[in-house]
C-alpha cells in the first residue's frame, strides 16, 4: 500500500483506502514556436509549465452509520483546507506536492461506506523532495573567475540557494561579484564595498539577495539551472580574494 497524506489527514489509514490516482502525470508544457522566415519549420522561443490537476480516488468504511457519517464530516473538513502538502510514497522516499482540493465527489456505498473522488489543483505542478540536496559542497575560490561543474538532480530546473563567504579580499571597494549559469549565461551582479567576513546569499527560488543578512540591490537575473550536467560561474574584479562558494537546492520532479 502506497502512503498518501493531505496535510495531516492520512488517506490510507483508519478505514480509508486510495485505489487510483493520476498524480504521476506531468503538467502541460506550453511551447511557443515562431515560424522561420522563408524556411520550413519553426523556432521554439518559450516553454512554460501550467498548473496541474490530478485525481485521487478511493473509499472509506466504518462499523456503524454514525461512525461513517462522522468520518465523512472529518474527511470534508480536511479537504476544505487549502494549500496543503500532499505527500505520496515514491521510490523509497516521499514526494510532496502543494495542492488544494478543488472538487470533492462522494458516493454512498451501502450504509457504512463511501466512495470518493478528489480533484486536486497543484499551482506549480511539481513534486518536491522533502529536504535540500547539495549542489556545490564547498568550492574555494582564489582566482578572479571560476567555473564549477554541477549535476542537477530531479527532472525540473533547480532554483538554488548560493552562498559566497569572503574569507579575505584586497581591492574590494566598489567592486562586483557575479554569479552565473555557465551555459545559459543568465547572471546576477552585486556591487558594493567588500570586506573580509562578508557573506553573500542568493536565493533564486525566493528571489532574494542578502549580504550579511541585509537585503541588497543587484542587477541581472537570478540564475537557475536545467536538470542534468551544468556549470555554475563565479567572477569578481577584486585585486585578490579568498572565498568559499556553496550551493544547495530542493530537487523537483515533473
Amino acid at each position: 500500500m502506497i502512503g498518501l497524506k493531505y496535510g495531516a489527514f492520512d488517506l490510507q489509514a483508519n478505514g480509508f483506502r486510495v485505489t487510483d490516482t493520476d498524480i504521476y502525470s506531468a503538467p502541460t508544457n506550453r511551447i511557443q514556436a515562431d515560424p522561420l522566415a522563408e524556411r520550413d519549420g519553426a523556432l521554439i522561443v518559450k516553454q512554460q509549465y501550467d498548473s496541474k490537476t490530478f485525481t485521487v480516488e478511493g473509499w472509506f468504511r466504518k462499523s456503524t452509520i454514525a461512525e461513517v457519517e462522522q468520518a465523512r464530516d472529518e474527511f470534508m473538513r480536511a479537504m476544505g483546507a487549502k494549500n496543503q502538502a500532499l505527500d505520496i510514497d515514491y521510490a523509497g522516499g516521499v514526494r510532496r506536492y502543494l495542492a488544494s482540493a478543488q472538487n470533492v465527489i462522494l458516493s454512498r456505498i451501502g450504509l457504512t461506506s463511501f466512495g470518493f473522488s478528489i480533484e486536486f489543483l497543484s499551482p506549480d505542478g511539481m513534486g518536491w523532495d522533502l529536504s535540500s540536496t547539495t549542489l556545490v559542497a564547498g568550492e574555494l575560490i582564489t582566482n578572479s573567475s571560476a567555473t564549477i561543474p554541477i549535476d542537477v538532480g530531479g527532472s525540473y530546473k533547480a532554483e538554488p540557494v548560493i552562498s559566497v563567504l569572503i574569507n579575505d579580499v584586497t581591492g574590494g571597494v566598489g567592486k562586483t561579484v557575479t554569479i552565473s549559469n555557465g551555459i545559459s549565461l543568465r547572471q546576477i551582479q552585486v556591487t558594493r564595498d567588500w570586506v573580509a567576513g562578508d557573506l553573500l546569499e542568493i536565493s533564486t527560488i525566493e528571489g532574494t539577495v542578502f549580504v550579511n543578512n541585509i537585503a541588497t540591490d543587484f542587477t541581472g537575473q537570478l540564475p537557475e539551472f536545467e536538470a542534468g550536467i551544468g556549470r555554475l560561474g563565479y567572477n569578481d574584479d577584486f585585486t585578490t580574494r579568498n572565498a568559499l562558494l556553496t550551493a544547495g537546492y530542493v530537487r523537483r520532479w515533473l
